[in-house]
């Protein structure tokens, strides 16, 4: 990402340097395949240093600014591949919770911008149930892909056209089973089976027509920045692959003299750069205001060439790298696992291709 102003140097400075002292390879092996898979510690640092906060009104003890200060810690973070949820959570639920209306929002948001909540958005399947209770709602459902697995308290959004509020329930309420599925980098999601949960009233976190729309925005945010996180990680993937094709050596000179490789690492740049310049002109133009069909073709845009980009550069720098590439202990793996999971985090490259051929006729027609 490149910073457009002295905020944004100021926070892509400081990003870059936290991650280069936080994302060191010894602790992100120690946090794969194990619960939580991210560290207490670092999370509580990232909210003391305010990143939490950079997408909260100024007027609610937040910073006031938009994604395109918010990528540059996304892009730094990205960079480094920290297990920190700062995209599903700092971005993700952090928006949806901005956006809401409900009673919990104001106690959830403080809770989360201090690093004692750690909420995750929860999309129930289609044939979740959600009826109305004399104290308030009882809901029945399954959602998968649920991130970050280690979440405190989950927001549940209902499927689109049932007018439910997102309401918001502890991992540990009466009724709710947490099952931990692995992914491809080791962290988890969890696959959440609510079976006549109770919700009281002052659980709503977004009520009526506008519960939908908060969570959509929220998804589109989510998208950005993880479009973001993933065009840092092909900055990090393609300056090891240089470094390797400098210092191998083969028929007495380095691999990347060779004018074949050279071509590919030279395709490599380039995919990042448009990958990564697809997620900034995304920033810009949301930060800028829009409707939510451009919006959503802005946000769909932008996860689906970072996902071609970064699959492109993934199986590039495996190949380049030969059989080291292959294996796990060599830190190349770190990022080619988290990209797997990335690519695949709120619907892959040719499902976000297909969303944006959803919303482009309604946006075009309104601008014509």
């Amino acid at each position: 990402m490149r910073p457009h102003t002295d905020q944004q140097r100021m926070l892509a400075d400081a990003a870059r340097q936290f991650a280069a002292d936080r994302c060191l390879s010894h602790r992100l092996r120690a946090c794969r395949h194990r619960t939580p898979d991210h560290d207490g510690v670092v999370w509580r640092e990232m909210a003391a240093l305010g990143w939490l906060g950079v997408l909260v009104p100024e007027a609610e003890g937040g910073l006031g600014s938009g994604l395109a200060d918010m990528g540059q810690l996304a892009y730094e973070w990205g960079a480094g591949s920290g297990p920190e949820p700062l995209v599903a959570t700092g971005g993700l639920a952090m928006t949806l919770i901005v956006h809401g209306d409900g009673p919990a929002r104001a106690r959830l948001l403080s809770r989360t911008m201090e690093g004692e909540a750690l909420p995750a958005v929860a999309w129930l399947s289609p044939g979740a149930q959600c009826t109305s209770t004399p104290n308030g709602w009882e809901v029945t459902g399954q959602a998968r892909f649920v991130t970050p697995a280690d979440a405190t308290d989950f927001l549940l959004v209902l499927p689109e056209g049932s007018g439910q509020p997102v309401v918001n329930v502890s991992a540990s309420v009466e009724g709710l089973s947490v099952k931990r599925e692995q992914r491809a980098d080791g962290s988890g999601a969890a696959w959440l089976n609510l079976q006549q949960v109770k919700v009281p009233e002052a659980a709503m976190v977004a009520t009526g027509t506008g519960a939908w729309e908060a969570a959509e925005r929220a998804r589109d945010v989510g998208l950005v920045l993880v479009a973001v996180a993933m065009a840092g990680s092909m900055r990090t993937i393609n300056a090891m692959t240089q470094d390797y094709l400098r210092t191998r050596v083969q028929f007495g000179k380095p691999i990347g003299s060779f004018q074949a490789l050279q071509h590919k690492a030279v395709d490599m740049h380039i995919a990042e750069q448009l990958a990564r310049d697809v997620a900034q002109n995304a920033c810009a133009r949301i930060d800028a205001g829009c409707t939510s069909d451009e919006r959503a073709c802005l946000a769909s845009r932008a996860k689906a060439r970072a996902g071609e980009s970064l699959d492109r550069i993934a199986r590039a720098a495996v190949q380049l790298h030969g059989a080291i590439g292959y294996t796990d202990e060599y830190d190349l793996s770190l990022h080619l696992n988290r990209a797997l999971t990335w690519s695949a985090w709120l619907g892959n490259a040719d499902e976000h291709v297909r969303r944006y051929a959803r919303h482009v006729g309604p946006f075009e027609a309104a601008e014509a």
